[in-house]
């Protein structure tokens, strides 16, 4: 709970001359005026200081998302640090892709090269090979006609020997003859048939080695489709590398600008956030200067309306003063017919409601408040058409009892309840602890209501002390509009 707010004790009346006379007429006259001024005074002075309130209210909300953006920011400058070096660590593994693409660009060229040239070899194997084949074919021939031509000269050679024979000593010469020419074609006959098999193997063996040189020759042809794709593929990958490249050099330029700017932005930010820091202070202090100016202006309103001025105001002023004393004696009465116990009725024990949002609470004197108060709170509201309410608070700002049309059970919607449901609360502001501690005859205060929505009330609040046999128990609040 806040700490009490001193407040003077004030005469609640002072010698004056005669009604009648001529300077009571001018005292008359000056109390008001100076009563009106001073409420106008403490009016502006309190509307000051709630404007105030909400100028620092905002610099704290500012210096809050401040906090947090600058928390933010420094997220943002380390995320762009790690970025640029994520971006220099691809850039090194972007130039060394494209060194190993190059290497392998050049060996897949020099490798196809190589290929076309043993493709052309290849080829060049296979009409060499069929040159010999036909020249092997034309050999084959020939050796067969020389066969047969061997056969022919070995009949005639034998049909000439079996004529020398019928010949006799004059074909004997003629028999040598023609058995050295059997005996040649025979050899000549042996040759041909050693040759023409050996011709046969050997194109045999050639046809065999043509046909793998053609099959050579169509794998050789594929294989070389096949790198000339791979190369055109790797042509494509350099090239689509190297504007990946450049793309992130790009991104590798634009990251460290935006680090640079974020560098730079660290200390103007940082700048921005200590000065609304200090301005904070600076409302802060201000603020703490205003509500010291409403203490004053307060306590010179009670000085004026202890003159005797404020006629516009007395008629509430003595109402509460009169009602305060009622409600202390109902509770006087109270204690004297038992139906409470005195530790009971100064109580502090207060019980939060369960559930209640905003919090609610019972004191060991509620349910009494509740029975005794209304009957005389109640008709204080009819008293005049500025009246917003009339409720009595302990010393420490608790409120058991407010009027019927603040008092509606509570419901889901807490803002609803802070508007609706404000019994049994505890109002330990400003102004609810000086109304509930001033054991002044009266006390008048000027604050702000808080009407929802961003929108204020000023108010006037007057309260006058409740007694209990002399003990003071707390103060009757009667708050109206200006």
């Amino acid at each position: 709970m806040a700490s009490p707010l001193p407040r003077p004790d004030f005469p609640s009346q002072v010698p004056l001359p005669p009604r009648d006379h001529p300077l009571r007429r001018t005292v008359d006259q000056i109390t008001d005026e100076m009563a009106s001024a001073s409420m106008r005074l403490g009016h502006d002075i309190v509307d000051v200081a709630g404007f105030l309130e909400g100028v620092e209210s905002a610099a704290r909300q500012q210096l809050d998302r401040l906090t947090e953006a600058s928390g933010s920011t420094r997220g943002v400058t380390r995320a762009s640090t790690s970025m640029v070096e994520a971006t220099d660590r691809l850039s090194a593994v972007m130039r060394g892709l494209f060194d190993v693409l190059g290497t392998s660009t050049a060996q897949l060229a020099q490798a196809v090269q190589s290929s076309q040239q043993v493709m052309g070899w290849v080829g060049g194997v296979g009409g060499h090979l069929g040159r010999i084949d036909t020249a092997m074919q034309a050999a084959q021939a020939s050796n067969a006609r020389i066969l047969d031509i061997a056969r022919e000269v070995s009949m005639l050679a034998i049909n000439a020997k079996i004529e020398a024979a019928r010949a006799g000593q004059a074909g004997r010469g003629f028999a040598v003859v023609a058995d050295a020419v059997n005996t040649l074609s025979a050899q000549t006959a042996e040759a041909a048939q050693v040759i023409s098999g050996t011709v046969a193997s050997l194109a045999a063996e050639i046809g065999a080695l043509r046909a793998e040189a053609q099959s050579v020759a169509a794998n050789a042809k594929a294989g070389l489709a096949d790198l000339a794709s791979a190369e055109a593929a790797l042509k494509t990958i350099g090239t689509q590398a190297a504007e990946a490249g450049g793309e992130l050099d790009t991104m590798a330029g634009e990251a460290a600008k935006m680090r640079s700017v974020m560098q730079g932005f660290g200390p103007t930010f940082r700048a921005l956030h200590d000065g609304v820091t200090t301005q904070a202070g600076l409302v802060n202090d201000a603020r703490q200067r205003v509500s010291r100016l409403i203490r004053l202006g307060e306590g010179m309103v009670q000085h004026v309306f202890a003159l005797g001025g404020a006629s516009a105001d007395r008629p509430l002023i003595d109402m509460v003063m009169q009602r305060a004393g009622d409600l202390g004696r109902a509770l006087e009465r109270a204690l004297a017919l038992g139906e409470i116990t005195g530790a009971a009725l100064f109580s502090t024990d207060y019980r939060p409601v369960p559930g209640s949002n905003p919090a609610q609470l019972v004191a060991p004197f509620t349910a009494l408040t509740d029975r005794l108060f209304p009957p005389l709170q109640e008709p204080v509201l009819a008293a005049d058409p500025r009246v917003a309410f009339c409720a009595a608070v302990d010393r420490n700002g608790y409120l058991p009892t407010h009027n019927r049309k603040f008092s509606a059970p509570q419901g889901a919607d807490p803002v609803w309840n802070a508007a609706n449901s404000r019994n049994r609360r505890l109002f330990d502001d400003r102004v609810g602890l000086a109304a509930g501690r001033s054991t002044a005859p009266f006390l008048m205060q000027i604050y702000r209501r808080d009407m929802g929505g961003g929108e204020f009330a000023m108010m006037k609040d007057v309260s006058a002390p409740i007694f209990v046999n002399g003990q003071h128990w707390g103060g009757l609040r009667l708050a109206y509009r200006f």
